[in-house]
């Protein structure tokens, strides 16, 4: 049996979901929060010298944490939508590292470190028993037998 189908195969315990479920919140009001600071966060991207990105780049994160994060919560294509925001929260690590010593922005590296980490084991173990990946599975496995 090949790697990807062990890992499909994991079964995650139940607080697993409720953590799917809690970080796809946490990740769908933060790109409530991006968007409603519109200006200082396309000003801190452009702090990083994207000038000419920097409103194209705010837009598809803003987009891709709102979406990802309701259907994160969802649970609907999981393990698709951690490996589209796991880049986003990669980047948000090595942004917040550089801009950690300012007073303002003590706790965003932390937070995005937890949530990535949060992410890849997401990533990992799969949407869970509560979720619309789940219900799908049953549902494929029902009109195959």
């Amino acid at each position: 049996m090949g790697i990807i189908k062990k890992i499909e195969s994991i079964q995650p315990p139940i607080f697993v979901d409720l953590l799917r479920i809690l970080l796809g919140g946490f990740i769908t009001y933060k790109g409530i929060v991006f968007a409603s600071n519109f200006d200082s966060f396309t000003a801190n991207i452009q702090s990083v010298g994207w000038v000419f990105v920097a409103a194209h780049l705010a837009h598809a994160i803003i987009f891709i944490h709102m979406a990802g994060g309701i259907i994160l919560m969802c649970g609907a294509l999981t393990r698709w939508m951690c490996l589209v925001n796991i880049p986003i929260l990669a980047g948000a690590v090595i942004f917040n590292y550089l801009q950690m010593l300012t007073a303002e922005n003590y706790m965003e590296f932390p937070m995005a470190l937890a949530t990535l980490g949060l992410l890849i084991l997401i990533a990992i173990t799969g949407s869970g028993k509560f979720s619309l990946d789940y219900i799908r599975d049953q549902r494929l496995k029902m009109k195959s037998s």
